[in-house]
């Protein structure tokens, strides 16, 4: 088996009123968190196309793929990032959360436009990966259910539920994101009734905070909303939330990643 480091993480949109927490002084945090644990495949929830960018810049080793909300391409986008030294991207994609899921738009009492990019991978050099990948393979889901809606959180749990079965149909599957919902909820229990399993309830080894909220300051405890799942051919070896500081002692983020140790 392979082993596999997944996370999942909501950068915060660069909001220009957000004081000494705007993204221009939060971004090498974010950076180099990452950087210094190093998930081979990683999802990015909220970053407008500048965030990207500085994304892409500060990330070298992952190549980054993904589009925004947006028609035009433009708004938050849910980037899926793979580690080019171990994992080649062989296939990507992104739909709507919505009754037309090719077509931008939103849905079920979202005001704004809510989508899925996934990536299917395989082990870089393995023999064929360009074409498809004949070593170890896996798909990764990222998404980011709307905050307001819960109507547009439960049917977007019920689509993503049926897109992953039908997508990730030769490769194990593997869905992060900001779900807006803590485990037990509604729409949480119709990913896992899906045969999906919280990577936080599979692992042998947790780690940190009960929580993936934050204020700057310091977690805001009981509000786990960000989520690693998993398919049934997964083994969840560890999951973390990451409570790191940056260089100003405040985190990079309004949310924790969280981080998953698996096997496939």
């Amino acid at each position: 088996m392979t082993e596999l480091r997944v996370c999942s993480y909501n950068v915060r949109y660069a909001n220009p009123d957000e004081g000494h927490d705007v993204w221009e002084f939060r971004r090498a945090g974010v950076t180099d968190l990452v950087r210094f644990h190093a998930p081979d495949l990683v999802g990015f929830q909220e970053p407008l196309p500048e965030q990207v960018a500085d994304l892409e810049e500060g990330l070298p080793a992952h190549r980054l793929v993904g589009r925004g909300r947006r028609a035009d391409g433009d708004g938050e986008a849910c980037p899926v990032g793979a580690r080019t030294d171990r994992w080649t991207i062989t296939d990507r994609d992104t739909f709507w959360l919505s009754e037309t899921p090719e077509e931008p738009g939103a849905a079920w009492g979202a005001n704004h436009p809510r989508i899925v990019t996934w990536a299917r991978v395989a082990r870089a050099g393995d023999e064929g990966a360009e074409g498809g990948g004949r070593g170890p393979a896996c798909y990764l889901f990222n998404t980011h259910f709307d905050h307001e809606s819960a109507r547009a959180r439960r049917e977007s749990a019920r689509l993503l539920r049926e897109r992953v079965a039908a997508i990730a149909t030769d490769a194990p599957a593997v869905v992060v994101g900001d779900l807006n919902c803590r485990p037990g909820s509604e729409p949480h229990r119709i990913l896992t009734d899906g045969g999906l399993r919280p990577a936080a309830e599979a692992a042998d080894v947790t780690h940190g905070p009960d929580t993936s909220i934050t204020d700057f300051r310091g977690p805001i405890h009981g509000r786990r909303i960000d989520h690693v799942l998993v398919g049934p051919e997964v083994t969840v070896e560890a999951f973390a939330t990451l409570a790191d500081l940056d260089d100003r002692g405040r985190h990079p983020s309004d949310h924790l990643p969280v981080l998953a140790r698996l096997r496939i």
